[in-house]
């Protein structure tokens, strides 16, 4: 069942907070790669149709914050 926008929100304010702590502590990037991608695909798992690209939006925008800047696969 999927969450409300409220909810996802919430877990992405979560996921912001848990990736801004792990760059602060200058994490093994590998780690940091691994607990970003544990918590987002459960973040996306939990989205519906109608909210996958605001998930995926502030996915990027939390990462681009920090300075981590996705590829885009070609």
């Amino acid at each position: 069942m999927s969450r409300s926008r409220a909810e996802l929100d919430s877990m992405l304010d979560e996921l912001e907070r848990d990736l801004a702590i792990l760059v602060i502590n200058e994490a093994d990037h590998d780690d940091l790669w691994a607990a970003f991608a544990g918590q987002a695909d459960a973040i996306e798992a939990n989205a519906g149709a109608d909210d996958i690209a605001h998930v995926r939006t502030r996915m990027d925008d939390i990462l681009r914050a920090q300075g981590i800047q996705i590829q885009a696969s070609t």
